[in-house]
């Protein structure tokens, strides 16, 4: 019997992604955004890198910037904890149903360009 990984099932290489977060406050008019390296990247969320100190359940906003596309203040949540090396490593959840439906269609609309971006990489590779 196989079990389903409980991860993202389309996982791709996502170094081609600039990823900047800010961790979510309330009455926070600006917020300060942090780099983050993207090691895995699939529409529902991402596997990142980042020099911040983040907690499980901790929500951020993310903005994603690729060559063609860009994404400003999704919201997600940070799902897993691997351990610190040299930077913190981190899985990301985006949460759609924390913005309006249009944005979230918007949002997964770009993020699936994204996503065809970085396959079509991997495959000309």
């Amino acid at each position: 019997m196989t079990t389903k990984e409980r991860r993202f099932s389309d996982r791709y290489q996502g170094a081609n992604l600039k990823l900047e977060l800010s961790p979510w406050r309330w009455l926070s008019f600006k917020r300060e955004k942090h780099p983050a390296l993207v090691t895995n990247f699939a529409v529902g969320g991402a596997a990142i890198s980042t020099p911040l100190k983040l907690k499980i359940g901790q929500k951020v906003i993310v903005t994603i910037l690729s060559e063609h596309h860009n994404i400003k203040q999704l919201p997600a949540e940070v799902v897993r904890f691997d351990g610190k090396e040299v930077d913190y490593h981190y899985g990301l959840n985006f949460r759609f149903s924390q913005i309006p439906e249009t944005a979230s269609n918007n949002a997964l609309f770009v993020l699936k360009q994204i996503e065809n971006t970085l396959k079509q990489n991997v495959l000309v590779n």
